[in-house]
């Protein structure tokens, strides 16, 4: 060959390896933005890109989900007009990253979406930059909590229903669950409000219950402020226990101070009571062995105690007169060191053979 011929050729050689390395490079970059985009699109997040002008330049999966919107109708299009809900809660936002560089994390807002309505979203804007550290555009992560927040919901209208102390037992498997107990002593208390029965004869239903849900408030408040665990609302009365499903040395102390929180809570709620709905609780409180667990079908189940101390709360509180509370001898016993009290004459009751001792609660020492 001629150094002309070898020139030409060596021209070519570099032509065809350039070409053959720019293929390679184009088919890596290629592999590299597929293996991006399947990383995008796995992302349980929804997110979000937009360049300097606030055009989108990205849009995954998730996102679509999230915000019910297509990629391919968002992409490329202005964030303010194809999500305007979006761009409207976060625009202070947006402008905050723009004029200070730094991301803003984990902002939750509530916003309606057309095929969704009110949706909860946790969202997170952070600075896109280039190689020289110049900003390119925003990246925003979006979070959909709507269904926790649901879930939170329900858990809080459910904690209205139960006492904290037995949701607290509730263990994380429901197959867990099984129906009985064990026996434990316990103290009982029954407070029931006295002459309801005739008061409701007299009032609307709207007005028994307004009237109702105040009383029944007082009782519960006062239950729980000593960790007892309210079994059941029985109409206008309200059953506790103490001592389950968490053990407590002073078990009594805490039902006889429950009961005078009854008493006090009703004097204030007098206060702003027209006397026609001034009424008073009379209330029992025993002490004794009782089988305390959950009673029921698998498919509803309650937690609550059963047994003959339970059983003479009840009858203590039938014997009670207005504002006035009974104590076992059990239950006097245990705290007569704490209490004062007076003893009153036996009292018999229905289903117990043999009179009751009883003595009548006037407060803590």
């Amino acid at each position: 060959f001629s150094e002309r011929d070898i020139f030409v050729l060596s021209a070519l050689a570099d032509y065809a390896a350039i070409a053959i390395e720019n293929a390679r490079l184009f088919e890596s970059v290629a592999n590299a933005k597929a293996l991006m985009d399947n990383i995008f699109a796995s992302i349980t997040s929804g997110i979000i890109t937009t360049d300097v002008q606030d055009q989108i330049t990205l849009f995954n999966r998730a996102a679509e989900s999230i915000l019910r919107k297509p990629a391919t109708v968002v992409v490329g299009s202005r964030l303010a007009d194809a999500l305007p809900a979006l761009e409207s809660e976060l625009r202070t936002l947006v402008e905050e990253v723009r004029k200070h560089g730094e991301p803003v994390v984990e902002f939750e807002t509530e916003m309606s979406l057309p095929d969704r309505h009110l949706v909860h979203l946790r969202t997170s804007l952070s600075p896109l930059r280039d190689a020289n550290d110049e900003m390119q555009g925003i990246a925003i992560v979006v979070d959909d909590l709507t269904e926790r927040s649901r879930l939170e919901a329900r858990y809080q209208l459910f904690r209205r229903y139960l006492s904290p102390a037995v949701i607290e037992r509730l263990p994380d498997d429901p197959h867990e669950l099984r129906l009985g107990g064990q026996r434990q002593e316990i103290t009982s208390l029954f407070a029931d409000i006295s002459g309801f029965t005739d008061f409701g004869q007299q009032q609307e239903p709207e007005t028994l219950v307004q009237v109702l849900n105040q009383y029944l408030a007082v009782s519960a408040e006062a239950v729980l402020a000593e960790e007892g665990t309210l079994d059941k609302f029985m109409g206008d009365a309200v059953v506790a226990f103490f001592n389950a499903p968490l053990p407590q040395s002073d078990h009594v102390l805490r039902a006889v101070r429950a009961a005078l929180k009854i008493q006090e809570g009703i004097a204030l709620l007098h206060e702003r009571m027209p006397p026609s709905y001034r009424l008073a609780y009379g209330g029992g409180i025993s002490l004794g062995d009782a089988v305390v667990g959950n009673v029921g079908i698998p498919q509803r189940l309650g937690y609550t105690a059963i047994g003959s101390s339970v059983n003479m709360a009840y009858r203590l509180q039938e014997a009670a007169a207005a504002g006035q509370i009974l104590l076992s001898h059990t239950a006097y016993q245990r705290a007569r060191e704490q209490i004062k009290a007076r003893p009153l004459p036996p009292i018999r009751a229905k289903g117990i053979s043999e009179p009751i001792k009883v003595y009548e609660l006037l407060g803590l020492r």
